[in-house]
């Protein structure tokens, strides 16, 4: 645990998931956050003594609630958000010949926009910090999801991660 000067949020009473090398639980933990940076992770008794964090902005008692690291997810399809359920009840080639692909070749510049700004939205509510952003992009759509990918990127934390992998099958 370190002390900063001040925390703007401190949570506390929760299980806390922690990314140590024991990969610890712990039972009544609380976590203080300072800008962008997690300051201080412990027993809620030691994060709350710290000088500086019961004048925290904000201190939230989680009444025993699990707090996680931000999760990662490796494949992510932006452009298919608005497409769930045309396609639950085929074949892998008959969905994306038949399904998938005729479906993205009339999307608009706009249908791409809502697309990946609902993808965005489902990302950061399920706690999701990085992504990897796979896709066979048409150029007429690309420009429009990479920018929007770009900035729901930075809203989901400072410290994501974005990647784009664009390629075309033979």
């Amino acid at each position: 645990m370190t002390e900063a000067a001040s925390a703007d949020v401190v949570l506390h009473n929760a299980y806390v998931v922690t990314m140590d090398g024991a990969l610890m639980v712990l039972r009544n933990g609380a976590i203080a956050v300072v800008g962008d940076r997690i300051a201080a992770v412990g027993p809620s008794a030691d994060v709350l003594a710290v000088a500086a964090f019961p004048r925290a902005a904000q201190t939230l008692d989680l009444a025993g609630r699990i707090l996680l690291p931000g999760f990662v997810n490796t494949h992510v399809h932006t452009l298919q958000q608005l497409a769930r359920g045309i396609a639950d009840d085929v074949d892998l080639l008959t969905w994306l010949h038949g399904r998938i692909w005729p479906y993205e070749s009339h999307m608009t510049k706009e249908d791409s926009y809502a697309s990946t700004l609902l993808c965005g939205i489902e990302l950061i509510r399920s706690g999701v910090k990085t992504m990897l952003k796979s896709h066979m992009d048409s150029e007429c759509c690309f420009y429009t999801r990479y920018c929007l990918v770009v900035q729901l990127q930075l809203s989901m934390a400072r410290r994501s991660v974005l990647s784009c992998a664009v390629g075309f099958l033979a």
